[in-house]
């Protein structure tokens, strides 16, 4: 809870007022319940209906205020817990983001998905909603059991005895959900990697025959999530039925003491009602300060899921703006801005000057990644010059993506330095960095929008002009017109609904579009027939000798097209 109590950073003062709302709304019923012991005792007793009309006319009069007060606190209380959500999921999923790569394969994408939803929720209710919930509760008992020893202390002080056995039972209760509840969460992460996995990979199980083989996987990890759901499922109502027994055998005291004091001449029957009203108040608001202790050790599950993953570690930050303090980041002002501005970027931030034209001098480099201590690049030296259309030969693993990803940083070097015309990429802000760069992946990512959209993705600003003349470069425009929507067509499932040259021609108009100094292709051609490798890289090659090219390949005759090759082996790379 203190880990992530900076999420309601501005928010306290809207949960203490629908706290008081709630409280308004208790004292209704406090009132209510005096009114109708009242109108026992003295108009249903008593025979006398001239005395009804008033107590009547308060008991309206408090309902609609407790009603008012009640709406108040739920509407109030709902719009904390909902901004709370979104802070909390902003920060997730942009710490997600920025994963390293290395980082970012410890986790299956389907868990990511669950941390990302049901966990989140968890932690709502841990940080916000239970807060109000868990002082609501210890009030209003507080304030009932009051009434109740004011109305008659000694009947009160025998349900008071009792009350106590109430705690006893969610302690014990709770320690068994929190066991279900991490078996749950753990299980629901693993079922969701797996469907994500299967409807990803559907045209390939069925035509491998697999079909009933990944049926079955899926089987046995939903057996193992319902395993883990009836678990917690049973505690949760051994502990409800368990505190309704605890709650009837106090009541069932009350009432017989109760009657034995009535048939004395001792207590009224308005008085006796009166008590066992505000009893009836009380107990369910301790049974829920009960469920609270069981929900939020629960709740304590998804926390310790969210919290792996924003202790895992993240790529390189950037070193022109100042590093938030993770109780900064989780506060979430810029996820909040879309509340007053729906329509506004949460960040619009400028990349700053880009170079019309760049070469690269890797100087002395070295790296290992963090989980190894085996060098992949060791001592590299090497200088592309401006206008370079460079091939980087090598086998899988052997470094080449490795050099990428530093001059992304995504990691730095461990040794060394990569510099853009003599300045050291770390001095550079990561925006700025990057705008200098684009790079048209093994595996276009394309986006359920549009294909204009995502031919503009890495430049929002183009007008459907320039997202034409980038599609007719990029050999694009011909495909796009047969379409029935044209540039309006909406891409399905990361563009299912293209071809494999299709797909990469449109990441190709992409990098038209950018119009970046550097370029690098990372094998641009995997998974291509020769036909269709042909008909890509003649847009590929126009754009890549218009500025400085890396082009990634293990593919002798893709690097042919290049001006020269250096090729990557042994965590070294030299001039073929």
């Amino acid at each position: 809870m203190r880990r992530f109590a900076p999420v309601m950073h501005g928010q306290r003062w809207k949960l203490a007022v629908s706290v008081l709302l709630f409280f308004i709304e208790v004292g209704t019923s406090v009132v209510t319940v005096a009114v109708f012991a009242d109108i026992v005792d003295n108009v249903l007793v008593a025979g006398d209906l001239s005395a009804l009309w008033w107590p009547l006319g308060i008991w309206a009069a408090v309902s609609l205020v407790g009603a008012a007060a009640s709406y108040g606190g739920t509407v109030i209380s709902g719009l904390v817990a909902e901004r709370t959500l979104l802070r909390l999921r902003d920060r997730l999923y942009a710490h997600t983001q920025q994963l390293a790569p290395h980082t970012r394969r410890q986790f299956e994408t389907g868990d990511l998905i669950a941390r990302h939803s049901g966990d989140v929720d968890e932690i709502e209710h841990l940080v916000s909603s239970g807060v109000v919930a868990g002082t609501l509760a210890i009030g209003s008992a507080v304030i009932y059991a009051a009434a109740a020893f004011v109305t008659r202390w000694d009947l009160a002080l025998l349900a008071f005895v009792l009350a106590p056995l109430l705690w006893v039972v969610s302690r014990w209760f709770g320690r068994v959900v929190k066991t279900a509840a991490r078996r749950e969460r753990k299980a629901n992460g693993r079922i969701s990697s797996r469907i994500q996995e299967g409807i990803t990979h559907a045209i390939s199980i069925q035509a491998d025959n697999q079909g009933e083989r990944d049926r079955r996987k899926v089987l046995r990890e939903s057996r193992i999530w319902r395993n883990a759901r009836v678990s917690e499922l049973k505690a949760n109502a051994a502990f409800s039925e368990t505190v309704t027994v605890v709650e009837m055998l106090c009541m069932m005291a009350v009432l017989a003491v109760g009657a034995w004091q009535i048939a004395r001449g001792v207590a009224s029957v308005g008085t006796l009602i009166a008590l066992t009203g505000y009893l009836g108040y009380m107990y369910p608001h301790i049974q829920t300060l009960g469920g609270l202790v069981v929900s939020v050790t629960s709740a304590t599950a998804s926390a310790e899921r969210v919290a792996e993953v924003l202790d895992a570690p993240i790529g390189i930050t950037d070193t022109a703006e100042p590093e938030l303090s993770e109780a900064e980041a989780l506060a979430g002002s810029d996820a909040d801005a879309a509340d007053v501005h729906p329509e506004a970027d949460v960040d619009e931030r400028s990349a700053g000057p880009v170079a019309s034209a760049v070469f690269v001098h890797v100087e002395r480099v070295s790296f290992a990644y963090p989980d190894s201590d085996r060098l992949v690049l060791d001592d590299v030296d090497l200088t592309i010059e401006s206008g370079d259309f460079v091939a980087l030969l090598g086998a899988s693993g052997s470094g080449k993506s490795t050099l990428m990803y530093l001059m992304l940083r995504f990691y730095d070097p461990v040794a060394g330095a990569i510099r853009f015309n003599d300045t050291d990429i770390r001095s550079m802000s990561l925006r700025q960095l990057r705008a200098h760069m684009a790079v048209l992946p093994q595996r276009v990512a394309l986006f359920n929008a549009s294909i204009a959209d995502n031919i503009r993705y890495g430049r929002p600003d183009a007008t459907d002009e320039q997202v034409l003349a980038a599609a007719t470069a990029a050999d694009a425009a011909g495909f796009i017109g047969e379409l029935p929507d044209g540039l309006d067509t909406q891409l399905r499932d990361g563009g299912a609904n293209l071809s494999g040259g299709q797909q990469q021609r449109i990441g190709l108009a992409r990098a038209f579009l950018r119009d970046t100094p550097l370029l690098i292709l990372d094998e641009p051609t995997t998974g291509l027939d020769d036909a269709t490798t042909q008909r890509v890289m003649a847009p590929l090659e126009r754009l890549a000798r218009s500025r400085t090219t890396v082009l990634i390949t293990h593919d002798d005759k893709v690097a042919a097209v290049a001006d020269y090759t250096l090729t990557v082996r042994d965590g070294t790379i030299r001039r073929r």
